[in-house]
């Protein structure tokens, strides 16, 4: 990872650069769904794939009141020794929002996104952040897509899930896997997975380990029993979605 010393080396290009970043991440319309159901699990600092680590995903394809997004579907897998895992692609479902847990880690930022410069024109950048996730670097891609979905593909954006060791104190990972652990429900059936069953479960696990209060506990229990309910209903269609 890049040290914050090495932010003075980029002055205000990289400024300039992140600033139009975010203006053209924030342009992009909905997300399509990804063509590919095998994605990899990446550690942001060194790029290697991360082995062992349960990847959830809610598939966000209904549409709820003021054409707020609502998830229908969610499947979990477990990456290989290399950080591959696989998910079931549904394109009626709608793009995957993934979630990843492993002991070591906790979710980092994205290293590639989509950027365009016209409708007909999109770049596939690349950014650095430091240990704090301040902005160091960005690259721009040379290669031209022309369209924002050909850059996507080419990002794997809605395809891989980026991760970064954890570092902080006992009591900042109890804090970390509680808000962790709701980000895997969804009010709706798995079809060919336990749903957020295994996710929440390791969650539980590690942080009656760290020696976690009742109360810090209960939230999560409360998540496990959801998401138990909704794997009992595995292939038998959704329940209400929120």
């Amino acid at each position: 990872m890049a040290h914050r010393k090495h932010v003075g080396l980029w002055g205000g290009r990289a400024l300039h650069a992140a600033a139009l970043l975010g203006l053209l991440i924030c342009a992009c319309s909905d997300a399509v769904p990804t063509a590919d159901n095998r994605g990899r699990v990446i550690d942001v600092d060194t790029g290697k794939g991360i082995a062992g680590a349960i990847v959830v995903a809610k598939y966000m394809g209904s549409r709820g009141f003021e054409g707020s997004s609502a998830c229908n579907r969610v499947e979990s897998a477990v990456s290989d020794e290399d950080g591959w895992f696989i998910l079931p692609d549904d394109p009626q479902a709608g793009p995957r929002l993934m979630e990843g847990y492993h002991p070591d880690y906790v979710r980092g930022y994205r290293l590639r996104y989509a950027v365009g410069e016209s409708a007909h024109r999109w770049h596939v950048w690349e950014q650095k952040r430091d240990d704090n996730d301040n902005l160091v670097s960005v690259k721009e891609g040379s290669e031209t897509y022309p369209s924002r979905a050909a850059a996507q593909v080419a990002s794997r954006e809605w395809i891989d899930l980026y991760m970064k060791r954890f570092r902080g104190t006992r009591e900042q990972r109890v804090r970390e896997l509680g808000r962790v652990a709701g980000q895997g429900n969804c009010l709706a059936s798995p079809r060919t997975s336990d749903g957020a069953v295994p996710f929440v479960k390791a969650i539980l696990n590690e942080q009656r380990a760290l020696g976690a209060r009742e109360e810090e506990l209960r939230q999560t229990i409360g998540d496990l029993k959801t998401a138990e309910i909704y794997a009992a209903r595995k292939g038998l269609g959704n329940g209400p979605s929120r």
